[in-house]
């Protein structure tokens, strides 16, 4: 007969894989809502074709937005939501997602950003200071975004006060 021993602590670890999953995977989806809402909130240059949505490499995001996308619009434009695993590989967009891995980047979007009416949108501390238009940052375990009017002016984008207002850190 076989004995069974029970490790209390790896049972935990059990326990808290799944939990800390799902909290990752809300956050995510809370994020994509928010995204798809900040497309309420601002205004782009006249661009021909879909809304794009890029998210700069692999991330639990992109199946939270390409969910929204078949059933939410901007205005008429559908949602076209792609992943890139280069800069190089952007293409044409209106929202860029860098997530925190890629933050190291930012800065070499800033000048594309400015000429093609970018939204940046990032989740790292301080990335508004580093040139992005609207951050996401967890406050005691909820999400919420700080958002940088400046930024968002310097990429030839309007943005409604109320959004600003909804943001926890103003820049």
């Amino acid at each position: 007969m076989v004995k069974l021993r029970f490790f209390p602590h790896a049972m935990l670890c059990l326990l808290l894989v799944p939990v800390t999953t799902t909290l990752k995977s809300q956050d995510e989806k809370f994020k994509a809502i928010f995204i798809y809402n900040f497309t309420k909130y601002v205004e782009w240059p006249v661009k021909t074709g879909n809304f794009g949505i890029v998210i700069l490499g692999n991330n639990a995001i992109t199946p939270e937005l390409q969910g929204i996308a078949t059933k939410k619009t901007v205005g008429t434009n559908k949602i076209e939501v792609r992943n890139a695993r280069t800069p190089a590989d952007i293409g044409t967009c209106h929202i860029l997602y860098i997530p925190s891995e890629r933050s190291d980047v930012i800065p070499q979007f800033l000048p594309r950003a400015k000429a093609e009416g970018i939204l940046i949108v990032t989740e790292k501390q301080d990335a508004c200071l580093q040139g992005s238009c609207i951050n996401f940052v967890n406050n005691s375990g909820k999400i919420t975004f700080e958002i940088s009017r400046t930024n968002i002016e310097k990429n030839g984008l309007k943005v409604s006060n109320d959004l600003i207002q909804l943001a926890t850190n103003k820049y």
